[in-house]
């Protein structure tokens, strides 16, 4: 059957068209937003390029990915990654594992870019027990997410590894087809309280403009402040706001003073795409969390989401027990990812970057 399969490097607007019609036709789930354009564009800033790879199976089925690519020090050469992906749309299993397998064979052509390691993270997920461990959850909880994957790579006479992944391991995803009010259901008691007792006390939520910006910066400064986390740029912010345009919103809480002026409470960024919205970065001031801000904000955004037809509102990231806490309380399911698969492109350097990044990895 390989024989029959395409590859070709599509250009960024035919690869989100394909996602979109991928999407509308129920071929694939869900659209991640780090497998649009506008992510790889985010992404420059920082030193990323992209390209996305594509195998096309004459009955049209397909698989690909949107690969970002970046060198790495000295002669290690360069990484390519692929967040939230490859995606498969095909209805026969047969079909989709020849694609799976002859993609990974593609892959192999990245060597001519310099590319020794490929980092892939396959965007399906599983619904676990909220009682387990969700900011490390088992790998054997998701063994069956990367089964077809490791069976593509023997079929295809390749070798993936198992490495601890870039984007979160577990997330919490609630569902909004019910409705606002089906939502607000779903909310612990205590945290319905705690958002109308912040709009009681004083604290509003409303749009911001690009140009208010700093306001996250500032927000993210006082949490990197309190908890000693990296704070990204402001710049970074504004590089992915212009590249996700109407799709990103900038949610702000504050309290008004007064005199008239208001006081910078907290603030969220949100992607959207077609199947749902997703809070990337965000949180609240000192004084904004001893206000209950954060409530407020999170009961705003997700009320948002609804209002734009999103199917699911993602809080992106358990990474904490006091953030799994704080996230679990809005009710929905947490979501457990595969994790990420590792193809070496070079005998020597591949196993060197893989070293080198698990060491990255603990030092920070």
């Amino acid at each position: 059957m390989s024989e029959q399969i395409t590859t070709l490097r599509e250009e960024p607007a035919a690869w989100d068209a394909r996602l979109a019609r991928a999407y509308a036709t129920g071929e694939i789930s869900e659209i991640p937003f780090t497998q649009l354009a506008a992510w790889a564009t985010s992404k420059q800033l920082t030193g990323w390029t992209s390209i996305r790879l594509v195998v096309s199976h004459p009955s049209g089925a397909w698989a690909g990915a949107q690969l970002l690519m970046q060198s790495l020090p000295g002669p290690l050469g360069r990484l390519a990654y692929a967040p939230r992906a490859p995606l498969v749309a095909a209805q026969r299993p047969e079909i989709a594992a020849a694609l799976r397998a002859e993609l990974l064979t593609a892959l192999r052509s990245l060597r001519a870019d310099g590319v020794t390691l490929v980092r892939l993270e396959p965007g399906d997920s599983v619904v676990m027990d909220p009682e387990g461990n969700v900011v490390q959850p088992d790998a054997a909880l998701t063994a069956s997410l990367r089964a077809p994957w490791q069976v593509a790579a023997t079929s295809a006479n390749l070798r993936l590894h198992l490495s601890a992944p870039i984007q979160p391991r577990s997330s919490r995803r609630i569902p909004l087809a019910g409705g606002v009010e089906a939502v607000r259901a779903g909310w612990r008691s205590k945290w319905r309280q705690y958002a109308r007792q912040a709009v009681s006390d004083g604290v509003t939520v409303r749009l911001g403009s690009p140009d208010e910006l700093p306001s996250l910066s500032a927000v993210m400064h006082s949490i990197s402040e309190r908890t000693g986390a990296a704070a990204r740029s402001g710049e970074a912010f504004a590089h992915l706001m212009r590249a996700f345009g109407p799709h990103a919103e900038l949610v702000i809480a504050e309290r008004h003073g007064e005199g008239g002026g208001a006081e910078l409470l907290g603030a969220l960024l949100v992607v959207r795409t077609e199947s749902g919205s997703t809070e990337l970065f965000g949180g609240a001031t000192d004084h904004g969390n001893e206000l209950r801000a954060p409530y407020a904000l999170k009961a705003f955004a997700i009320e948002r989401a609804i209002t734009h037809g999103s199917a699911w509102y993602d809080m992106w990231g358990l990474v904490t027990p006091g953030i799994a806490h704080f996230k679990a309380g809005w009710g929905g399911e947490v979501h457990a990812y595969p994790g990420a698969l590792d193809l070496d492109l070079d005998p020597i350097r591949g196993p060197l970057v893989r070293l080198a990044l698990r060491v990255r990895r603990v030092a920070s």
